[in-house]
């Protein structure tokens, strides 16, 4: 009886490990796309807050690295991925090119909030909890 029992809770454990590296493979497949910058909290125009030129996401799952522009600056780092769709930026690097207006600032600060994304439609949402930080649209390219 105590053979099938451990047996029994390794064969649960073993399962749960594989349904969780299951999600997080077709999370990584998801994401791995280009996003262009559709909508941003608390700002209703957001292509005059970047002055015309979007901001975008670039995520390469592979290599856990994600790279985009800023509205101004190139963009490039880390992130990180863990089962539910919790998502983490890691430090962020940007080029240092003088940029009109704030919007790089807010590009940059909303991103630092996120903990977790859906995608649904081609959008993907990136949240802080159940807040929507910014949305973002893949690109056809």
């Amino acid at each position: 009886m105590k053979k099938l029992l451990i047996a029994s809770l390794a064969l649960v454990m073993l399962s749960t490990a594989c349904n969780n590296a299951k999600s997080l493979t077709g999370m990584k497949s998801l994401l791995n796309a280009k996003w262009n910058l559709q909508s941003i909290a608390d700002y209703s125009d957001v292509a005059g807050l970047f002055n015309g030129k979007m901001p975008f996401l670039q995520f390469d799952s592979d290599a856990m690295r994600v790279s985009g522009n800023t509205g101004c600056n190139s963009l490039n780092g880390p992130f990180n991925l863990e089962p539910k769709g919790k998502l983490i930026f890691g430090a962020l690097a940007t080029t240092k090119m003088a940029c009109p207006g704030n919007g790089e600032a807010v590009f940059t600060n909303a991103l630092n909030k996120v903990t977790n994304f859906s995608i649904s439609d081609n959008v993907l949402t990136l949240l802080n909890g159940n807040n929507t930080v910014m949305q973002l649209v893949k690109s056809a390219e």
